[in-house]
């Protein structure tokens, strides 16, 4: 299965079926035996999530005929709404006094002065390499640090495009680009854990060749660490000899596991897994140590992409809309 940027047939087949299951299947109990309420519908592909102003911003990725852009679930309603103004597709959302941040294509944008309907003003801090950026978060230095995007042609080789598979780290103003972490096929969405100054980093396994045994990963995007991509895949240790391990590798089962969204409570990090491991798609937990994942909630349905946490609840996004659970 191909993630991400060419998974459009996964999605497009998913998100037909989404509504019409979603709809039979019951709404799954989590570990702590809190019940999973439904929050908004709205988003097709609600890649990250974050609260400001009193509302829930999500980015809406663009995936075949699927479309996107920058949404908003206001308070007391259940429906997103685009955003004015907003593009077409958005893959990492952040608010931060006042700012929402944004990653479009291939920008980095700084949105203000919202007015409850729209933001006033917008501001392009960065444009970035060809194939985009990833998701968003801000470090303890207050940095915004994002991933660059696969191009899928490079799905297990090497690629020279300037700052392919790296997590990179900007100023808030857009100056002071820099390279933190590379060597990571496919880094994906960020989370910081508590006494953390490197952000915990989801990154993508190759897809080919078909019956590869290459792992996901959860690393800590240290300055100057180098995860081996693509020389090493962390299928055989033997030929990662030099290179920084991993936090966590997720070995693929019947299939990826995939981990998407991330969210840190402390030192606690909530995983969105696209796949699951083994109960169908849904929210597992780790920790800054690396610890084996662990249930938290799972059903058989649409696969998760987003995963974050807000006055107590658990945030979880799929195809068929996002929903919430009392951690």
């Amino acid at each position: 299965m191909k993630r991400i940027i060419a998974f459009v047939a996964v999605i497009a087949s998913a998100g037909a079926m989404a509504s019409s299951a979603s709809a039979l299947a019951p709404l799954p109990v989590a570990v702590n035996g809190n019940t999973v309420e439904a929050y908004a519908t709205g988003v097709a592909v609600p890649t990250q999530m974050t609260f400001g102003a009193g509302n829930t911003f999500i980015a809406g990725a663009e995936e075949g005929p699927m479309k996107g852009g920058l949404y908003v679930v206001k308070p007391g309603e259940s429906a997103a709404t685009k955003v004015p103004g907003s593009p077409d597709s958005v893959f990492g959302v952040l608010w931060k006094k006042g700012t929402l941040y944004a990653t479009q294509g291939t920008d980095l944008v700084a949105y203000s002065k919202w007015n409850g309907t729209k933001f006033k003003k917008k501001q392009k801090l960065l444009k970035g390499p060809k194939t985009g950026f990833s998701g968003l978060a801000m470090g303890p230095n207050g940095r915004l640090y994002t991933g660059v995007q696969l191009k899928q042609a490079f799905d297990h080789k090497y690629n020279p495009m300037k700052y392919a598979n790296t997590v990179l780290s900007v100023k808030t103003s857009g100056k002071g680009l820099r390279v933190e972490s590379k060597g990571l096929r496919q880094p994906w969405m960020l989370a910081f854990a508590k006494g953390e100054k490197s952000p915990i980093v989801s990154s993508l396994a190759q897809d080919l060749p078909v019956g590869t045994k290459a792992p996901d990963l959860l690393v800590k995007a240290k300055p100057r660490s180098n995860f081996g991509f693509p020389k090493c895949n962390w299928a055989i240790a033997a030929a990662c000899k030099g290179f920084t391990k991993p936090l966590l590798k997720i070995q693929q089962g019947e299939g990826a596991a995939s981990p998407m969204g991330l969210a840190a409570d402390g030192k606690k990090i909530y995983v969105a897994l696209f796949g699951g491991i083994g109960q169908g798609p849904g929210i597992a937990t780790t920790n800054s140590s690396g610890a084996p994942l662990r249930p938290f909630v799972f059903r058989q349905g649409p696969p998760v992409l987003s995963v974050a946490l807000h006055n107590g609840y658990v945030y979880y996004g799929d195809f068929s809309g996002i929903y919430r659970v009392k951690m």
